[in-house]
């Protein structure tokens, strides 16, 4: 019975190093890159989505990462110009999927329920990023977003401002 208990615990111990060894390796994948780059934000094809939005994304990712970077000091230099020298930078590229556009349902509610029809309405973005090596064109990492956005802020904008400030979580977890 003692034997067994101790093989479960040094198992147990082993994968847990395993584990955070891992978890403590995926948070490296954007060491050593000095330049970011916005590159591309563009909107799935056929999606429905209005083209403004992926503008709308470029401009706040690019503000956030810029925000964070200026207390973090991550990047050297966060731009949406490719530098002529490739080395030591890291593209992000997205791609809006969809979006659901402000609910009817605050301004119902505000009709009927006073005080309550604030927190009942809700919009949202999904976009997905990806990090490429600039020199080697190689994803280094993806990473899918669903922002959403409630009360008295329910519109797409504001849920892309949200997804923009996870986007630099991200870049701070990562780095």
């Amino acid at each position: 019975m003692v034997n067994r208990f101790g093989r479960l615990i040094v198992f147990m111990a082993i994968m847990a190093v395993f584990c955070f060894y891992g978890e403590a390796l995926a948070k490296k994948q954007l060491k050593g890159y000095d330049t970011l780059v916005v590159s591309n934000v563009t909107v799935k094809p056929d999606a429905g989505i209005p083209e403004r939005y992926a503008s709308n994304l470029k401009d706040a990712i690019l503000r956030q990462l810029q925000r964070y970077n200026a207390k973090y000091k991550w990047f050297k230099k966060i731009t949406t110009k490719m530098p002529s020298s490739k080395a030591g930078v890291v593209v992000l590229d997205a791609e809006i999927l969809s979006y659901a556009p402000p609910s009817a349902g605050r301004r119902v509610g505000r009709s009927f329920i006073p005080g309550v029809g604030g927190h009942m309405g809700s919009a949202s973005v999904q976009f997905a990023c990806k990090f490429i090596d600039g020199k080697k064109g190689t994803v280094v990492l993806n990473q899918d977003v669903n922002a959403s956005s409630t009360a008295a802020n329910d519109t797409v904008d504001y849920a892309i401002e949200r997804g923009a400030e996870y986007m630099a979580k991200v870049v701070k977890k990562y780095r």
